[in-house]
C-alpha cells in the first residue's frame, strides 16, 4: 500500500489554481513539494504533481516544470517520492485541551476487554509509581460485555490504596475506585458507590444515574487540576500530535475557551500551530447577561485565521449511554425514565436568536 505523507498546507483549497500563475505576479517559493500525487480538493483539478509555498502559504499546484518556475537558488525542495500529499485535515468536534492533558495519561482507547485495560493500568504504574492520582480516558461499554458499565473492583485489585479515575471514551462516564471515591467524601450517605461509576450530564456537567447528583462535582474536587505551566506544555504536545497527523484547525466543543489566555500566550510566543475555532458552552437553561458579555468580549478579541470564538455551543438534552436523551418512549432497558430536556423548547429558540 501506498505510504502516506500527510504535509500541512495552510492555505484555502482555492488557492491550488494552478492557472493563477497567468494571472498576476507570483512570489517566489521559499519551499516546493516535488514528485508527489497531489490531491487539491478541487473538482476542476483534482491532482498535481507539485506545490509551491511562500511565507507559510500555498501560491501554486500543478505539474512540475510550471511549479518549478517559481523556484530559486534559496528554495528548498521537498522530495516526496511519488508519495500521496493531502490537503490539511479540520477536525469539527474536540475537545483540545482535555485531549492533551491524556496524551501524559492511560491511555485505553481499543482496549478489547477488562484484562486489556487492567494491563494498560499495570504498565503505566510501574513507569510512574507512587500513591498518586492514577488518570485516563479511553474505555467504552463494549469492553465489558454483558456488564455494559465498568466496576470499582477491577481497579480496587490493583490499586487498593492508589485513587484511579479513568474517563469514558464519549467524556460523559467516569470510572473510580474506591480509594478515589473515599478521597471524594463519597460514602452510601451520599451516594450509591456500588460500581464506581459515574454519569455526567453534558449539558449540566452534573452526575446523574449510579453515584447521583453531586458525585462528579465531589470527585473533581479532589482531583489535582494541571498548573498553567503543565497545561501549557499538554497543548505544546497536542497540538505536535495534531500536526503529525495532518491537523491545521480543530473545532473546540467545550473546556477551551476557559483557557484562552493559554492560546493566546502561545500564539504571541511564536508556538502556536494549529488553528482554533473555539465555542463557548452556554449552560441551560438560561441565558445570563454574563454569558453575553463573555461571549462578545472574546469575539472582539479572538475573531482571526488563528484563534476564532464567533461561536456558541447549546444542547438541548443529552446522551443515549447515560439515559439523558430525550426520548419519546421510555429505555427499553430502563423504563423509569424516558430521559430529558434541558431547555424548554420555545426558551431554547428565543435565545438562539439572541445569540446570533
Amino acid at each position: 500500500m501506498m505510504k502516506r505523507i500527510s504535509l500541512l498546507i495552510t492555505a484555502a483549497l482555492a488557492l491550488f489554481l494552478a492557472a493563477r500563475l497567468g494571472s498576476g505576479p507570483i512570489p517566489v517559493a521559499d519551499t516546493i513539494i516535488a514528485h508527489s500525487k497531489v490531491y487539491t480538493g478541487n473538482s476542476e483539478q483534482p491532482w498535481a504533481e507539485a506545490i509551491a509555498i511562500h511565507d507559510g502559504k500555498v501560491i501554486a499546484v500543478g505539474d512540475e516544470p510550471l511549479i518549478f518556475k517559481l523556484r530559486s537558488a534559496t528554495t528548498q525542495v521537498i522530495e516526496a517520492g511519488g508519495n500521496l500529499v493531502l490537503p490539511g485535515f479540520v477536525d469539527c468536534h474536540i475537545h483540545f485541551i482535555d485531549g492533551s492533558l491524556s496524551l501524559g495519561r492511560v491511555n485505553l482507547a481499543g482496549a478489547k476487554d477488562v484484562a486489556d485495560i487492567q494491563q494498560r493500568l499495570r504498565d503505566y504504574a510501574s513507569k510512574h509509581p507512587g500513591k498518586d492520582w492514577i488518570l485516563g480516558r479511553g474505555w467504552n461499554y463494549a469492553m465489558f460485555g454483558s456488564e455494559t458499565l465498568p466496576h470499582k473492583k477491577y481497579l480496587d485489585e490493583l490499586f487498593p490504596d492508589r485513587p484511579v479515575l479513568l474517563e469514558g471514551y464519549d467524556g460523559h462516564t467516569y470510572w473510580a475506585n474506591s480509594k478515589a471515591l473515599a478521597l471524594a467524601g463519597i460514602t452510601t450517605n451520599t451516594a450509591d458507590p456500588a460500581n464506581g461509576v459515574i454519569v455526567r450530564d453534558p449539558a449540566t456537567h452534573q452526575a446523574t444515574g449510579a453515584l447521583k447528583e453531586a458525585a462528579h462535582r465531589l470527585v473533581d474536587q479532589v482531583v489535582p487540576k494541571p498548573s498553567r505551566e503543565e497545561n501549557l506544555a499538554a497543548l505544546r504536545a497536542g497540538m505536535k500530535w495534531a500536526n503529525e497527523h495532518g491537523l491545521t484547525r480543530v473545532h473546540s466543543a467545550g473546556g477551551d475557551f476557559e483557557h484562552l489566555d493559554l492560546y493566546d500566550a502561545l500564539r504571541r510566543q511564536g508556538q502556536q500551530t494549529l488553528r482554533f475555532y473555539i465555542s463557548y458552552f452556554l449552560n441551560p437553561p438560561e441565558l445570563r447577561t454574563k454569558d453575553l458579555d463573555s461571549i462578545e468580549t472574546a469575539r472582539k478579541k479572538f475573531h482571526d485565521e488563528w484563534i476564532d470564538t464567533n461561536v456558541v455551543k447549546m444542547m438541548v438534552d443529552g446522551v443515549i449511554e447515560s439515559h439523558t436523551a430525550a426520548m419519546l418512549e421510555p429505555y427499553s432497558d430502563d423504563s423509569s425514565t424516558k430521559g430529558k430536556l434541558f431547555w424548554d423548547p420555545a426558551k431554547y429558540f428565543r435565545r438562539g436568536r439572541r445569540t446570533r
